[in-house]
């Protein structure tokens, strides 16, 4: 009788082992601020559609079937072929998780689409999708990175594709519902927008770490060859990238103000991705009302509002804490800080503050330290109140606090703290 023999080499992913200094990190921020379309109540946005002139609508709803388009690559192929080359279990949980919320940004698009779109002007806009040739070329360039991975380069050059989607070509789309939600215009939708740039900023960082990764992993000479490419695939991109923006804001005369708010973020995609920037683009260049959509905190429009991007769902209430019943000036005596040579040293929060002002400081955003002090400071010194900490710990806390405040400067933080730790492997 014949036998099978079982393959025994199989591996699961243990999470109690974590594979690098921030996938985990990552994983939990992803869970923290998932969320599906059905929260935002789009019916609210039905008057203010029909306020909007013959023009503004079409772009409205140019700009949204061109970010489904966008979304349903991402999801479908970029973040699946990535994950199948990445090498840790944690890493490919991470990114699967973030193709599975791609799959959700286009699906909200269709529900503001059914909202405000009647069934034919909904077809006849995903025709308008297959046929716009910047949109497809586009997709073109960053769907053959995608299907041509074969080894570390190639998978570099995927990576760097995916923050480029991810962190750059999304926002020529964004542009619009942000500018009309500042105004108080299809606040509802612009909700939506909001959820989806808090995503796609920690899908940029991830994203770039990784590719980070990937880079220092090849030879001198290929590192060059493949930094270069980034810079030759950005020009691409910007050139396919102006000639869209024109199609779509020509008719509102948004389009010179668009191009600043794409070239903006294109220098933070090169920033993810440890690059220099390309366009020089600053933040006082760009729309003001715009900017202050980017900006992922928790908001709410109005009074009125049912919900913000801070909205808490009845079955994921958050109980309070240990930190809620803290009161620093009531606080004992801090215990000592252990350091890497084993030396104890007192408890300086001010280096935490510096940290994090040099982290700020090095990507342009600007923080509210009245939130840095209530998310980071002040649970690290009630942590150090009851037990000595390690210099390693008290800088885990402020990235994960970080990614709470602002994913742009966590990955400044992290860049900083593997710097400084090949620093000292060199020494």
């Amino acid at each position: 009788m014949e036998t099978t023999t079982i393959d025994s080499g199989f591996s699961a992913v243990n999470w109690n082992r974590p594979e690098d200094g921030y996938t985990q990190m990552f994983w939990n921020q992803n869970v923290r601020q998932f969320w599906v379309d059905e929260e935002i109540p789009l019916s609210d946005d039905k008057l203010a559609w029909m306020t909007l002139t013959p023009d503004e609508q079409r772009t409205y709803e140019e700009v949204l079937a061109g970010l489904t388009l966008l979304d349903t690559v991402q999801g479908s192929v970029g973040m699946p072929r990535i994950s199948e080359w990445v090498p840790g279990f944690q890493a490919k949980a991470v990114l699967s998780f973030m193709g599975a919320m791609e799959h959700m940004h286009a699906k909200s698009y269709s529900s503001i689409f059914s909202t405000l779109c009647t069934s034919a002007r909904i077809e006849a806009l995903f025709d308008w999708v297959r046929g716009q040739p910047e949109l497809q070329h586009k997709l073109a360039v960053i769907h053959g990175a995608y299907t041509r991975i074969a080894d570390e380069e190639s998978l570099y050059r995927a990576m760097a594709s995916s923050v480029m989607l991810e962190s750059y070509l999304f926002y020529s789309g964004f542009f619009y519902p942000l500018y009309l939600a500042g105004q108080g215009r299809l606040t509802s939708s612009g909700e939506i927008i909001s959820l989806i740039i808090r995503d796609e900023a920690i899908h940029g960082v991830y994203v770039g770490l990784l590719a980070q990764e990937a880079l220092n992993r090849l030879s001198d000479k290929v590192r060059a060859r493949a930094e270069a490419g980034v810079v030759e695939l950005l020009e691409t991109l910007d050139a396919l990238e102006t000639r869209y923006t024109q199609a779509l804001y020509h008719r509102i005369g948004l389009e010179e103000a668009v191009l600043r708010f794409s070239r903006y973020n294109a220098d933070k995609a090169l920033m993810n991705l440890g690059l220099r920037p390309h366009f020089g683009v600053e933040a006082q260049d760009v729309n003001p009302v715009v900017l202050a959509g980017l900006r992922t905190e928790t908001k709410n429009h109005d009074f009125f509002s049912t919900k913000g991007n801070g909205y808490i769902k009845a079955t994921r209430v958050e109980p309070l804490s240990d930190l809620d019943f803290y009161f620093p000036e009531l606080a004992p005596d801090l215990q000592l800080v252990v350091k890497r040579d084993g030396r104890q040293v007192p408890f300086d929060e001010m280096r935490i503050v510096r940290a994090v002002q040099k982290a700020a400081a090095a990507t342009g955003v600007a923080l509210d330290f009245e939130w840095v002090a209530r998310r980071i400071v002040e649970p690290v010194k009630l942590e150090a109140s009851a037990r000595s900490l390690t210099v390693e710990e008290i800088q885990d806390r402020v990235e994960r606090g970080l990614m709470e405040i602002s994913p742009e400067v966590a990955r400044a933080y992290i860049l900083y703290r593997e710097e400084r730790a090949r620093a000292r492997r060199r020494a």
